[in-house]
């Protein structure tokens, strides 16, 4: 089993005829389905793909990582271009969602057709070999990243633990690689779940935001303990890491450490 993750929008860009928002937007291919995996913040990550030559019509489902507008903002004019993919994600993912008071969350989720709508709970294979992991069970409080963030619960503004959150594994015989596209509940919680689903696996690629840009020396230190003693063969940084926090992994684990820029390849072979 193959993969071909292309970033269609980040943070970052080097490409000439490329544009970066804050926001993320992967593509994920395998030899016979194309899954998006959340869409930026807006319609930029469309005009990107046209640029690059990519036909998103052809995209067969929509995943949602959570509900931030930073990688939802792109789901309506998504939807309009694309009118047969279905939209894989937790229903927590259509709750409103603040940081501090500023709203924040997935705008006008009614543009969602419920026809359209694949709500999971358990770990489930979407296509062949890709699996949406909603089940992400905090073990490391330290290592999470719900700070100034707010839903709404019964008309009631209450701290955000991202019950919405939802990661990807990319499965083949022996190996997972796991995509996260903010990692509100913690990267190494995401990773443990990961391995908790697929136990006879080891770990390839982890391809992700890790939301510590602007924290402390905490939160990175947890990480790169953790990672020094499970660190995959390849280790993708994007997003709300950090350029900084990218080099900082970079001088730890050497070329194992790739940035997740807009437009950049990564094959899983």
């Amino acid at each position: 089993m193959s993969y071909k993750i292309t970033t269609l929008v980040d943070n970052v860009v080097y490409n000439r005829g490329l544009q970066a928002e804050h926001g993320l937007s992967l593509l994920i291919e395998t030899e016979e389905k194309k899954i998006l995996f959340d869409t930026g913040a807006s319609d930029l990550f469309i005009r990107n793909a046209k640029v690059m030559g990519i036909d998103l019509t052809k995209v067969d489902y929509l995943v949602l990582s959570h509900g931030h507008s930073d990688h939802t903002g792109g789901v309506k004019p998504f939807l309009e271009l694309n009118t047969q993919a279905k939209v894989v994600c937790k229903k927590e993912v259509l709750q409103k969602k603040y940081r501090d008071e500023r709203e924040n969350g997935f705008k006008n989720p009614e543009q969602i057709d419920e026809n359209r709508l694949w709500l999971v709970d358990s770990t489930t294979e979407i296509v062949p070999g890709v699996y949406a992991l909603p089940q992400i069970k905090i073990t490391d409080k330290g290592e999470t990243h719900f700070e100034h963030f707010f839903t709404v619960q019964n008309d009631s503004a209450v701290p955000d633990t991202f019950e919405d959150e939802m990661a990807l594994v990319l499965s083949d015989a022996k190996t997972i690689s796991v995509l996260s596209s903010c990692s509100h509940r913690g990267i190494t919680n995401i990773i443990r779940s990961a391995m908790e689903a697929f136990p006879e696996h080891t770990l390839n690629v982890v391809l992700g935001g890790f939301h510590i840009h602007n924290t402390g020396e905490d939160k990175f230190n947890l990480i790169s303990t953790y990672l020094g003693r499970r660190l995959p063969k390849r280790l993708g940084i994007c997003h709300c890491t950090g350029i900084d926090n990218y080099a900082r992994f970079h001088q730890e684990f050497s070329t194992r450490v790739f940035y997740s820029y807009t437009g950049k390849v990564e094959e899983i072979k």
